[in-house]
C-alpha cells in the first residue's frame, strides 16, 4: 500500500480492494481527528491491473459510496482504468482550439505565440514523466502539426519543415524529447538515491 499526496489532493494505490477500504477507514479516522473533512464528490476509484473491467463492490468513506471511474484526473493528468498504467490525452488537445476561436484579426506570428505559450504548455505538461504510447505521440504531435496549418494555411499534404525551421522552432517530438532528458537529468541531480543506483548500474 502506498500514498501519495500533493497538497489536498491525495492518491491511495492499493493491491487489494480490502486493502485500500482500509486506507480509506484510515483517512477518515485522521480527519476526525484533525476536524477536517472530504468532498466524496470528488473521489472516485480507479482499477489498474488484469482485473481491471470486473465489477468490484463500491468503498465508501465518511458512510458515503465513492464511485468507479474509467479516469481520473489528477494534477492536471488523465489516467485510465486499463491492464497496464495509462494516459488519456484527448482533454489536453482540445485547448488548441480554443485560442483560434478567440484569435479573429490577429496576425499569424502572434496566433503562435499564443498557442506555445498556452496550449503546447498544456499538449506538454507531465508528459516527459508519463510513459505515453507511440501512438499518443504521435497523435500529441499531429494536434500540434495542425496548429501550424491553421496558422500558416498548409493542407494536409504539405510539409511543415520549412515553416518550423523557418521560424526556428522544432518539431513536437524533438521537443519532447528535449524535455524528457532535462526532466531526467535534473531528477538525477537532485535525487542522491537515483544517483546512486544509477553508478551502481553503469559501475560508474
Amino acid at each position: 500500500m502506498l500514498v501519495i499526496g500533493y497538497a489536498v489532493d491525495i492518491i491511495l494505490l492499493s493491491q487489494a480492494v480490502r486493502g485500500l477500504q482500509m486506507m480509506l477507514d484510515k483517512c477518515y479516522e485522521t480527519a476526525c481527528y484533525v476536524s477536517l473533512s472530504f468532498n466524496v464528490s470528488k473521489c472516485r476509484c480507479l482499477a489498474i491491473g488484469k482485473m481491471y473491467n470486473a465489477v468490484i463492490s463500491s468503498l465508501r468513506i465518511c458512510n458515503l459510496q465513492i464511485e468507479w471511474s474509467n479516469c481520473i484526473k489528477y494534477l492536471g493528468v488523465y489516467v485510465v482504468n486499463s491492464k497496464h498504467v495509462k494516459f488519456e490525452i484527448n482533454p489536453v488537445k482540445r485547448s488548441c482550439n480554443s485560442i483560434f476561436s478567440h484569435s479573429h484579426g490577429t496576425s499569424e506570428i502572434a496566433i503562435l505565440a499564443l498557442q506555445e505559450t498556452y496550449s503546447l504548455s498544456v499538449l506538454l505538461y507531465a508528459a516527459p514523466a508519463l510513459t505515453l504510447q507511440c501512438k499518443q505521440i504521435d497523435k500529441l504531435s499531429v494536434c500540434w502539426n495542425n496548429v501550424y496549418r491553421k496558422i500558416f494555411g498548409y493542407r494536409l499534404s504539405e510539409s511543415l519543415k520549412v515553416v518550423i525551421y523557418g521560424l526556428g522552432r522544432v518539431n513536437f517530438k524533438y521537443l519532447l524529447s528535449l524535455l524528457t532528458v532535462k526532466f531526467y537529468k535534473r531528477l538525477y541531480l537532485k535525487s542522491s538515491l537515483l544517483h546512486d543506483v544509477i553508478l551502481v548500474i553503469y559501475d560508474f
